[in-house]
Formats: C-alpha cells, sequence, structure tokens
C-alpha cells in the first residue's frame, strides 16, 4: 500500500512538472518576435560612453534614428557608428524556450496568486557556449494571466572564464516584458546587463549598460496612409 502511494506521488509530481514546461513555453510564446519589423518604439540607452535616445520606425528608409547623445545634437562620427552597430543587430523580441532552457532543469521557486517563478540552466549551444553557461543559472517570472514571462534573469554563481586570460567575475543580465496594453502584445520594455572581471589577469573591465523601450506603436499606425 506504502509502494502504491509513493507511485501516485511520483506520477504526481511528473505531470505537475510537465505543466510547468508547458506553461513555460506558452509563457515564451506570448512574447512578440518581430518588433523590428512591425513596431516603431524609443530606445534609450546608458553606459559609459553615455545616453543615447534613438527611434526605430519600420516604415522608414533608414529605420534607425539617433537623435541625441547626452542631451545634445550627435556629431556625424556619432550618427555613422550608431547605424553601424544597428545594421549587426538581431530582433530584440521573444525567444523560443527550446533556445532558452535547458531540458529537465526547471524548478518552481515560487507560487504566487499572480506569478510563479523559476530557476533553470540555460540551454548550451556549442563548447564555447558550454565554457560560459556552465557557471551561469537563470530565473524567469511568469505572470499567471496571460501566460506571458515579465522578467528573465541571468547570473553567475561562480566565476566564468570564457576564454585563455579572461575571467569574468560578475555577470548578470535583467530583461523585463509587458503587455503594450491590457490584453495586447507583450513587448520588452527593459534590458540591464553588468559584466565584471579581468583579462590577462592585469586589465579590469566593469561594464554596465541598460536599455529602456518605450512609445511602441503598430507600425501601420505609426504613420497616416
Amino acid at each position: 500500500m506504502r509502494i502504491l502511494f509513493l507511485i501516485l506521488l511520483l506520477a504526481a509530481a511528473t505531470a505537475h512538472a510537465e505543466s510547468h514546461e508547458e506553461l513555460v513555453e506558452r509563457a515564451f510564446d506570448a512574447l512578440a518576435n518581430d518588433i523590428h519589423e512591425q513596431w516603431s518604439f524609443t530606445e534609450t540607452t546608458s553606459n559609459s560612453d553615455g545616453t543615447f535616445v534613438a527611434t526605430h520606425d519600420p516604415q522608414r528608409d533608414e529605420k534607425w534614428q539617433l537623435l541625441s547623445v547626452d542631451g545634445r545634437e550627435p556629431t556625424q562620427k556619432e550618427l555613422d557608428d550608431f547605424l553601424a552597430d544597428k545594421s549587426g543587430d538581431s530582433d530584440s523580441g521573444g525567444d523560443d524556450r527550446e533556445s532558452m532552457v535547458a531540458d529537465g532543469s526547471l524548478e518552481l521557486l515560487e507560487d504566487t496568486d499572480d506569478y510563479f517563478l523559476f530557476s533553470f540552466s540555460p540551454r548550451v549551444g556549442d563548447e564555447e557556449d558550454k565554457a560560459f553557461m556552465d557557471s551561469v543559472r537563470g530565473r524567469l517570472k511568469v505572470i499567471k494571466d496571460g501566460p506571458y514571462v515579465a522578467e528573465l534573469k541571468l547570473e553567475n554563481d561562480g566565476p566564468i572564464k570564457p576564454g585563455k586570460g579572461v575571467k569574468i567575475k560578475t555577470f548578470r543580465t535583467h530583461l523585463q516584458f509587458a503587455p503594450v496594453e491590457e490584453g495586447g502584445p507583450v513587448l520588452i520594455q527593459s534590458v540591464d546587463v553588468e559584466v565584471k572581471g579581468r583579462a590577462m589577469l592585469v586589465v579590469g573591465f566593469d561594464e554596465q549598460e541598460s536599455v529602456r523601450f518605450t512609445n511602441y506603436r503598430w507600425a501601420d499606425s505609426a504613420h497616416s496612409p
């Protein structure tokens, strides 16, 4: 009888874990993955080089426009550097759970009336990724009313040695998402990154960058017909 009870408990736990996997998959599916093609928005980036305010509009010939650097008009070099940088950018929209969360690594940390909080191990691609991601853990906040991903955090729990002579002491990434309007598409709202460490054992680096996305508008309504 006790063995049967344990089997039933194990079966229930397995079914519960599978439902969490499905929930997270649906939560990632809710994120818009086409913001560069279908949305206009304002992007404000702050880092050691300054604060850059730019707009993106897929209906313009030049989709990106740098408006200001530290509150002033940008120089020609800053404009050229900005456009060169943006030409290599990938989309900042949604991501497939399959490419983010390693199989079997999802663990429930908190269950409230409004959200689930999970921990996970990032999915590893090639050996180069493995050397970096082995010391990185993730946390995922999923809003139940959706569901959709509200926050995604990656943080190292030990030194990272991605290459010879390079040691990363601190690595943190924090992404936040929210619906544009109640019941509307879920879009990225902010990205915060912090990386600290040493290169060649003597050269220290401490990089921090924050990006805010505001003034979202569906591209079809961004301009008059």
